[in-house]
């Protein structure tokens, strides 16, 4: 048994990025013997066990055959015989197939070492375009990798992927996974920029108005840089809004968008909410008081406040660029800031004999007398 890091962690080693994930590769083994070493079976389509300690990744080395379509249309093998070069052969790029044995020595069959000092993301193989995935993640790291560029060899793998329709069979999972990981990078844009020039922007994200949209969109995602990591979800909201907004209005195709993804419920509400009620959100501070009561109704302000708060901060992104819309959305913020300080300071008793709906009714009147105050 012959064990070795590899993959990110070893690329981000070599470029001086925090490492945060571990994955290591065990060539010359069995399943048998690795429970008989303790480590603890995962892994489904392939064995991949965790360390009994550690807790870390270890999968055995495996080839694998392309017979069907999408990423999961593939077989694996994996057994002793296995070599290392083989199992670094089936990987994306040649800055993720180098391995770290345990006297530190560098296995770099593919060249990634020099590709990683010559700033170069560059397929394996040509077995890259059987998965199309990979079109995905080459977007990501670019994103990730700011200063790197794609080889151009794999630029055309990646178009080839998406003119044969492969691009289609990707799980809406698989696609926001990759996604997400891309809007957690600083430089998100980036992404969106390969994926619109080999083509695939079309599939995954079906008319999205890109072209159009590219400098509001590279503005709203450099403007929420700061949310890279504790809402990447709503970096790629941003980017759906701001593609699909005009004036004030989103257009009802961006319904195709977030259904081609797996987007989180919440998210998912958070965009019909918005698409819905946006004209009235900007102008808030303008509405008849029943009107922006009514509004904050809609968005079960008085239960869930971090709904309509999370839409205004959407919105003041998207906006940024327009001065009177940004000004109508802070004023807004500001009233319904207040408002919310009223009611606190107005907890009154209510009569329970009432029914229901009276009840309903009543705490409606009392909120609609609170905010005619502001």
């Amino acid at each position: 048994m012959r064990i070795y890091l590899v993959g990110g962690a070893v690329r981000d080693q070599l470029l001086n990025i925090p490492v945060v994930d571990k994955d290591y590769l065990v060539v010359g083994s069995s399943p048998q013997e690795m429970l008989d070493s303790g480590f603890k079976p995962i892994g489904k389509d392939f064995p991949v066990f965790l360390h009994p300690k550690t807790k870390e990744e270890y999968a055995l080395a495996r080839t694998e055959k392309k017979v069907g379509i999408g990423h999961k249309g593939f077989t694996f093998y994996a057994s002793p015989e296995v070599t290392l070069e083989q199992d670094l052969e089936r990987r994306d790029i040649t800055i993720n197939a180098i391995a770290l044995d345990e006297n530190n020595n560098y296995i770099d069959p593919f060249n990634g070492i020099d590709d990683l000092k010559n700033n170069v993301i560059r397929h394996v193989s040509p077995a890259f375009e059987e998965d199309p995935l990979r079109v995905l993640r080459v977007a990501r790291f670019k994103a990730k990798l700011i200063s790197f560029t794609i080889h151009e060899k794999t630029y055309d793998l990646m178009s080839g992927i998406v003119r044969s329709g492969e691009i289609n069979n990707l799980s809406a999972e698989r696609m926001m996974m990759e996604l997400k990981k891309g809007f957690e990078q600083e430089h998100a844009f980036s992404m969106l920029e390969v994926l619109n020039d080999c083509g695939a922007i079309d599939y995954i994200f079906p008319k999205i108005e890109f072209k159009n949209n590219k400098d509001k969109i590279k503005n709203v995602l450099d403007a929420s840089h700061h949310l890279c990591k504790s809402a990447p979800n709503k970096r790629l909201l941003l980017f759906l809004l701001a593609a699909n907004s005009i004036d004030n209005n989103i257009d009802n195709r961006i319904y195709e968008n977030i259904n081609k993804i797996s987007l989180p419920s919440f998210e998912k509400g958070l965009i019909k909410l918005i698409e819905k009620n946006i004209s009235e959100l900007v102008r808030f501070s303008s509405l008849e008081n029943s009107k922006q009561l009514d509004l904050l109704y809609s968005f079960d302000f008085f239960r869930r406040p971090e709904i309509l708060n999370e839409s205004f901060e959407l919105l003041e992104l998207i906006k940024k660029d327009n001065k009177n819309h940004s000004l109508l959305i802070e004023l807004s913020r500001k009233l319904i800031k207040n408002f919310q300080k009223l009611i606190r300071n107005n907890q009154n008793e209510i009569d329970k004999s009432l029914s229901g709906e009276q009840i309903k009714k009543a705490i409606y009147e009392e909120r609609l007398l609170l905010i005619k105050k502001l």
